[in-house]
């Protein structure tokens, strides 16, 4: 049994953070955090997919997994697409149990499926407790690389490196700390995990991840500003919002791809499985995109990706209350709708609102351009609506 069908998932195994995205010649390449042996959190490597449409992936073998004697272990960690002629990427190196990692760098060929031993580029400074999770950017012609981290005393925080060269990193020190100003807002966490930032609009958007002494809590989105201080780069925060609602959504990564919105995928978490039931955990969200909606960051399904992903024909829903299974889309009409869970409640749904299911996988996405939510839980929901308000269709990639 392996749960979803037409999400980002592999044949088989665990899967967790998005890691690595990239256009490239014309393709979407998409790398995850990936167990191949077993539906299990353990012995991290980095699967591979890539795509021509959003919507219909082809699975790679696994890019690389940990070295034997080497830094990376005990791991493979999270990281992020190195920007330049050569591919490469960087990522959370750990060598043993022990809670340091550094950044670890392998360069690929052209076709990104071999990839080199990897090179340590930098190393958890002494004044901090946790790092992990790299990711670069460009700004003004200079290329930085932000980085999670976690400080004594638990509050969380953001490192910041100039990187000149993929083998060149230059630590600049903590750039964000957790108890101050607006970010004191983001919520509850001892480590910020899997920061994004990237431009949108005119502004720039900061993506946390919260870490709480082990729980993985909600995803936050800070809209404000990246300034030049004394010839090095400051953020400027206005504002912090949820970025979804739900509850299995967590360490998303996003990407610029040269569309006018950043490309996002995030983790639709499940927990461990037992491989005698269920042969994988884990999978992709729906591609996004990250948009300002009257000011504030939203996720919006990419509507290339699911013109594709809709092959069959639109039905009117009939019934008053309808039991949501399989692998559907359901749009809703001009009215006002309610979708009613036994254990997660009720996610009102205004007019234009889509709900995508897929198995035990369901998201939201509101007509209103409010935020979106992504749940999961083995016991279905109920749509509740006035007959022949929604429609339903199959949803299943078609042939490419």
């Amino acid at each position: 049994m392996s749960g979803t069908t037409y999400h980002l998932a592999p044949e088989r195994g665990w899967l967790n953070d998005p890691n690595g995205m990239v256009r490239r010649a014309g393709r979407w390449h998409v790398f995850f955090q990936h167990n191949p042996a077993g539906p299990v959190h353990d012995a991290i490597a980095w699967g591979h997919a890539s795509s021509g449409d959003l919507a219909r992936w082809d699975l790679h073998p696994v890019a690389f997994g940990p070295t034997p004697g080497g830094p990376d272990a005990f791991g493979c960690w999270s990281g992020c697409w190195l920007p330049g002629e050569k591919p490469a990427v960087a990522y959370s190196g750990i060598a043993d149990e022990a809670p340091h990692s550094t950044v670890c760098v392998r360069e690929g060929s052209e076709d990104l499926l071999t990839w080199s031993a990897p090179r340590v580029v930098a190393r958890t400074p002494p004044e901090v407790e946790v790092m992990r999770d790299p990711f670069v950017l460009e700004h003004r012609g200079r290329r930085l690389a932000i980085q999670g981290a976690g400080l004594p005393g638990g509050e969380p925080a953001i490192l910041l490196h100039d990187v000149g060269s993929p083998s060149r990193w230059d630590y600049l020190g903590v750039w964000l700390r957790g108890h101050e100003g607006v970010l004191a807002a983001a919520g509850p966490a001892d480590v910020w995990e899997c920061p994004q930032l990237v431009p949108v609009e005119d502004r720039w958007v900061l993506l946390l991840s919260l870490h709480d002494r082990g729980v993985l809590g909600s995803v936050v989105a800070c809209v404000g500003d990246l300034v030049e201080e004394d010839g090095q780069p400051r953020f400027v925060p206005e504002r912090v919002d949820l970025l979804d609602g739900g509850n299995c959504f967590y360490a998303p990564q996003a990407a610029l791809d040269g569309q006018a919105a950043p490309w996002v995928m995030g983790w639709a978490r499940e927990d461990a499985q037992d491989p005698a039931v269920r042969d994988r955990a884990g999978c992709m969200t729906l591609p996004r995109r990250l948009v300002l909606h009257e000011g504030r960051p939203v996720l919006v399904l990419d509507q290339g990706a699911a013109a594709v992903l809709c092959g069959g024909a639109p039905s009117p829903v009939e019934e008053a209350e309808k039991v949501l299974r399989g692998a559907i889309v359901v749009t809703v009409g001009a009215s006002a709708a309610v979708l009613a869970h036994p254990e997660l409640g009720e996610v009102e749904l205004t007019a234009g609102s889509q709900v995508w299911v897929d198995a035990d996988l369901v998201e939201v996405y509101p007509g209103d351009g409010s935020r979106a939510s992504t749940w999961r839980d083995d016991r279905p929901w109920t749509l509740r609506s006035a007959p022949r308000t929604a429609v339903a269709e199959t949803v299943g990639p078609r042939p490419g």
